[in-house]
């Protein structure tokens, strides 16, 4: 199929040794690429039950059949592997650069098994693909990795710190200096291998199916998004300006989900940022919608100089939830995560139950910079909060953790956004407002050309199933694309989504209706489910904590209405139709599912299991089989 090379580089830890192994042609037309593809070579090499952090865990980097071009949005990639956070799959995004070169090494996919004597880096350059010591490198930040290993032009890198190198379930991929996959504790993946770092490059894109069409649509889809106004604001605020907003309706996450207004959401949102210490934007590769800040000042003494400053999650996970309105330390605190390679939003949400414990006070700027430190290095009560809410949570005594299934919850509250919050319960991936359907793209009679309701209030529940179903097949194909949702329009007049499906049927040569694109999207996230179910996940992990349905505090309510919650019972109505409306069972697939979507021989394979005492079939043999 055009779009993709069709190989994929997999890398033997254990036996020093990288080849490149073709992949299976109907996965290309039926997978695309990105989450698609990066989950069927999950599910294909390696069995169930296997340590996140053990040598049998198999790290996926994957590229989409836009990469390695110019269409703005493309230069993102897939990274996954069974989570060590969670237990179930684990999966992150990242953009910047790293996408773009991927695609252009000459695989679509990095699949990386077994587990290193001795710190390496791993190149799949050109047609180079090679283990080398990590040297120096082990023991540095990321950035200056990227500045080490990414000197020549058409490269880019994708790295650990030392948070990684620990081991922190709450470690991150940080690429082009600042762009991050985090959020499951791939980074530990990578330290536990004791892979530093992975360079790709080159110039060899995969090849099209209408070059000419592809180049004329992709003119036109830059057009588009030069003229779409709404667009147009992330080149102004990026995220920022989500504090602002959310805080005057009362969701902005303070205090550790305990209300929904912050009074010092002025002194850390996108004008305050603006005003002080934006110094511009940046944004991926090929982007013309530079939507990350780029900042400089001073904190404490240290230089804030980060090529990406704070964005809204990272702004409301080191601001309101932890009733910070140190600006400053804000910046700090995103720049040393960047360097150490920590996720944001759940070193945020650690953090917040160390407050809660009583061993820090609410809006210490100082004792959060401090435990930023620690925890990247595993020292002191940094050990404990190292591996994750729900442990830091069981540790300090805490109630319950803003978690599902282990994962944080996004800095978006459930509690005014229903749909949003079957998002979360329901994702096989855990908490997630990535992929998640956010209720307010339907909250007015828009035109769209998904086959969904609109009008459909933010916090009320009827129609929502059959809307986060829809959605969330919609971004599973964007995904499976590899592609930016920040550029991918829905609804309303300016909607580009049937544009993404031409450009997409151009380079690959297939047929991709909007029909066929959400089928596709269904397809790629019932991959997801089940590796969820062959991990042992069913729907009683599918729910919500206590913290994100009980009543916001500061929420008066107002006329016959009470404070803003999320009764279970209405979450359990909800899931229970979501799961019909998807052909799920309580512990994962129906058959008739499985066979509409042509999954069957995935959900019945026998799996590769690795036996390091009696041999080990590799992965490349395994495919060889599947051809």
């Amino acid at each position: 199929m055009d779009g993709l090379h069709g190989r994929v580089a997999v890398a033997d830890l254990d036996a020093g040794e990288v080849a490149t192994c073709p992949i299976p042609d109907s996965w290309l037309e039926r997978h695309l690429g990105g989450r698609g593809l990066g989950i069927r070579l999950l599910l294909e090499s390696m069995s169930a039950g296997v340590d996140p952090l053990g040598p049998e865990n198999r790290l996926v980097f994957a590229a989409g059949p836009l990469s390695g071009y110019s269409v703005p949005g493309s230069s993102r990639y897939w990274v996954g592997a069974r989570s060590p956070l969670t237990g179930s799959l684990g999966e992150s995004y990242s953009g910047g650069s790293f996408g773009h070169f991927l695609a252009r090494s000459g695989v679509d996919a990095i699949l990386v098994e077994g587990r290193a004597d001795d710190p390496v880096v791993l190149r799949v350059t050109d047609g180079d693909l090679t283990l080398e010591p990590a040297g120096d490198c082990w023991g540095e930040p990321t950035d200056v990795v990227d500045d080490a290993l990414a000197s020549r032009p058409n490269r880019a890198v994708a790295a650990i710190g030392p948070a990684g190198e620990h081991e922190v379930h709450l470690a991150s991929i940080i690429n082009d200096s600042g762009h991050a996959a985090g959020g499951r504790g791939l980074g530990a993946v990578m330290g536990a291998k004791r892979l530093k770092a992975v360079v790709v490059g080159g110039d060899s894109p995969p090849p099209l199916a209408e070059p000419e069409r592809f180049e004329r649509l992709t003119r036109a889809f830059r057009r588009g998004l030069a003229e779409n106004e709404r667009l147009q604001q992330w080149a102004t605020f990026g995220t920022t300006a989500a504090v602002e907003i959310l805080h005057e309706q009362g969701l902005l996450p303070t205090k550790h989900f305990e209300r929904g207004r912050f009074e010092g959401a002025d002194e850390i949102g996108a004008r305050a940022l603006n005003a002080s210490l934006q110094v511009g934007q940046r944004g991926c590769l090929g982007c013309p919608l530079e939507c990350k800040p780029v900042v400089r000042g001073e904190c404490r003494g240290v230089s804030i100089d980060d090529a990406s400053g704070p964005e809204y999650e990272t702004l409301a996970a080191f601001g309101s939830l932890l009733c910070n309105d140190d600006l400053e330390a804000i910046a700090l605190a995103n720049q040393r995560c960047n360097a150490l390679g920590m996720d944001t939003i759940g070193v945020g949400h650690v953090i917040a139950a160390a407050m809660e414990a009583g061993h820090v006070e609410w809006g210490d700027a100082d004792a959060i910079l401090g435990l930023v430190e620690q925890i990247a290095t595993r020292e002191g009560i940094g050990d404990v909060l190292a591996d994750g809410p729900d442990a830091a949570a069981e540790a300090l005594g805490i109630d319950d953790a803003a978690t599902v299934k282990g994962a944080p919850a996004g800095m978006h509250d459930p509690r005014g956004k229903k749909g949003l919050g079957l998002s979360a319960a329901t994702s096989p991936r855990g908490a997630t407002h990535m992929e998640g359907f956010h209720d307010t793209l339907v909250e007015h009679h828009v035109e769209t050309d998904l086959p969904v309701e609109t009008g459909l209030a933010a916090d009320a529940t009827d129609g929502k199933p059959d809307a986060v179903v829809t959605f969330e097949n919609a971004q599973s194909f964007v995904n499976s694309l590899v592609f930016c949702s920040h550029v991918v329009v829905t609804v309303g007049p300016d909607r580009n989504f049937e544009s993404l499906c031409a450009l997409a049927a151009a380079a690959t040569g297939l047929e991709l209706s909007v029909e066929t694109a959400l089928e596709i999207g269904e397809r790629n996230y019932a991959l997801g489910k089940l590796f969820a179910a062959r991990e042992g996940f069913s729907i009683t992990d599918d729910s919500l904590p206590k913290r994100l349905r009980k009543p916001l505090a500061d929420d008066p309510g107002g006329p016959d209405l009470p404070p803003a919650s999320f009764d279970r019972e209405e979450l359990e109505a909800m899931k229970r139709d979501y799961y019909d409306r998807r052909g799920w069972t309580d512990d994962g697939i129906a058959p008739e599912t499985l066979e509409r979507l042509g999954l069957s021989r995935v959900a019945t394979a026998r799996q590769c299991a690795p036996d390091h005492q009696t041999g080990r079939r590799s992965v490349c043999e395994s495919l060889q089989l599947l051809l």
